[in-house]
């Protein structure tokens, strides 16, 4: 498929749909996770994820950055028919993933207690935390490795195979999770497992492509420095922002919310957090299609196409925000009991309380991710990180700790919305700033 020739509807759907599906798959395994612990576990569970979360958000946002970075700087190479150095470029980011991913998951397994300490944990909590996170930490490398070669392969004209390797991934982790914690009850320690052994079919799956005919792309020997792909992760900066943001926000959060509602206003919050990343990684896989895209149609000078792509983009986003919003207000204890046992009146009942204000973030947090990714496709990263970051990391931690002294408790519910809110609004100046009829 040529994306800078090729019917616009038929390209878009082509890159946006197994993205989508992907990053579904790529959530499934916490939300999957999230459902067996809640159920068999309880949310003391729950809660031990959660506090562990800033850890994967550092993680998976550098390599984020790494794989968004660089093949966005490979796309626009290949976009100009220089597949030589757009090759040297994938080479060194693989290098670079593998060492920083074995590097840094060692240091911080080694760390493990010190760490959690650090983030707020009590003694009961921190004995369930690490039964999770010392068996993530041994095979957080190879997903990290394996969201590299995904980019990859979906610049390199194979988005269905990422769709593919992504959802046998998931597969496995469900099947697994069941096996663990259902059939053989090894509870929080059996979820890590079950997860981590699903990591490992990225990568069996998707290198493969790089070895065969059909790749544009191939592992060339890393001559020279890797200054080109420092350069080339500052275009990817924005989402590693966005990640670790997320992850100091939700350590801001999680103290909030075990100060003013206990270990289960943790446990809440992460059922929260279930129900955000359902419609956020749908709204993130559309705009993160768009990257590929936009970035061979930038290269080729085709900003008419990249004004089309952009208003595909904003309609489908919107819609997902509209279900989600239905599903938020009209079923919101359906959605609660998913992840809760009965007994969990405590949990269900802060839950349900947040969901009253939560939908609103899904009005705006669409169109926020698009034109982040889309100035990240144009080459202005600066811009893209300063909406990822205020959706993410400013505005959030602001809003939770000045509006529970205007509405106390209802306060800590209205942050995200806020939050994303103002965020829009920085959004639509910055798009305006740099529309397409004006980035050539």
């Amino acid at each position: 498929m040529n994306v800078t020739k090729d019917k616009i509807s038929s390209v878009f759907f082509q890159y946006s749909i197994p993205s989508v599906l992907g990053m579904l798959a790529i959530s499934s395994a916490s939300i999957v996770d999230g459902f067996f612990i809640g159920n068999y576990v309880g949310d003391f569970g729950l809660a031990a994820i959660n506090i562990t979360f800033p850890i994967f958000s550092l993680l998976f946002g550098f390599a984020l950055m790494l794989a968004i970075g660089s093949s966005v700087t490979s796309g626009k190479l290949i976009g100009e028919g220089d597949i030589k150095s757009a090759s040297m470029i994938f080479s060194k980011t693989i290098i670079c993933i593998t060492l920083f991913s074995f590097i840094t998951s060692t240091i911080l397994f080694l760390n493990i207690e010190t760490i959690l300490y650090l983030f707020g944990a009590d003694e009961n909590l921190t004995k369930i935390a690490i039964e999770y996170l010392s068996i993530m930490l041994i095979f957080i490398p190879f997903l990290m490795i394996g969201m590299v070669l995904d980019y990859f392969v979906r610049v390199d004209n194979r988005p269905n195979l990422a769709f593919i390797a992504l959802l046998l991934s998931a597969f496995i982790n469900v099947v697994l999770d069941w096996f663990m914690i259902v059939y053989l009850q090894k509870g929080i320690f059996g979820a890590a497992l079950a997860t981590g052994i699903s990591q490992l079919a990225l990568i069996f799956i998707l290198l493969p492509h790089f070895f065969s005919k059909k790749a544009t792309l191939n592992f060339v020997k890393p001559i020279g420095n890797y200054i080109q792909i420092i350069k080339a992760s500052y275009n990817g900066a924005s989402e590693f922002v966005n990640e670790i943001s997320v992850g100091i926000t939700t350590l801001i959060f999680n103290y909030v919310m075990i100060k003013n509602l206990g270990v289960e206003g943790i446990a809440a919050f992460a059922v929260i957090n279930y129900l955000l990343l359902i419609g956020i990684m749908i709204s993130f896989g559309i705009s993160d299609s768009l990257q590929p895209i936009i970035s061979k149609n930038f290269g080729a000078k085709e900003n008419k196409r990249i004004e089309e792509f952009l208003k595909l983009a904003f309609i489908t986003v919107g819609l997902v925000g509209f279900i989600m919003i239905f599903l938020i207000i009209f079923t919101p204890n359906s959605l609660a009991n998913v992840f809760l046992e009965d007994t969990n009146y405590k949990t269900k009942e802060i839950v349900l309380n947040f969901a009253m204000f939560i939908w609103i973030a899904f009005l705006f947090n669409g169109v926020n991710l698009v034109i982040s990714a889309y100035l990240t496709a144009i080459h202005k990263p600066l811009y893209s990180m300063i909406i990822a970051i205020s959706r993410s990391f400013i505005f959030p931690v602001i809003f939770i700790f000045v509006l529970p002294f205007l509405f106390e408790t209802q306060g800590i519910f209205l942050a995200i919305p806020m939050a994303e809110f103002i965020t829009f609004i920085i959004a639509i100046v910055l798009y305006k700033r740099f529309s397409p009829d004006k980035i050539m």
